[in-house]
């Protein structure tokens, strides 16, 4: 049975068990490269701004898994989707009267 545990525990990272514990199938190497992608878009708007660009704004860093989306907005709960885009249709500009 000890030989199944270890097994187990050692599945690579896009297994499904892998996925259910963790959430996700980032390994230390996705995590490496998304810090590498921050610094790149971080020291190519430093360089921007030294070379005079003006209107450079600081990159967004790459959402982790197990993070919370920072670009989303409010929280819909227990409504159906078909609900809301109902909802947001009635405010939608009426054509004007001819």
């Amino acid at each position: 049975m000890r030989h199944l545990r270890v097994l187990i525990e050692h599945l690579p990272p896009t297994s499904a068990f892998h996925r259910t514990v963790h959430g996700h199938a980032w390994t230390d190497v996705e995590y490496l490269l998304a810090i590498v992608a921050d610094r790149l878009a971080e020291n190519t708007m430093v360089t921007g701004r030294g070379a005079g660009m003006k209107g450079l704004r600081r990159p967004r860093p790459l959402s982790r898994p197990g993070e919370p989306d920072k670009d989303r907005i409010g929280d819909r709960g227990d409504v159906d989707a078909a609900d809301v885009i109902a909802y947001l249709d009635q405010y939608k500009p009426r054509p004007a009267a001819a």
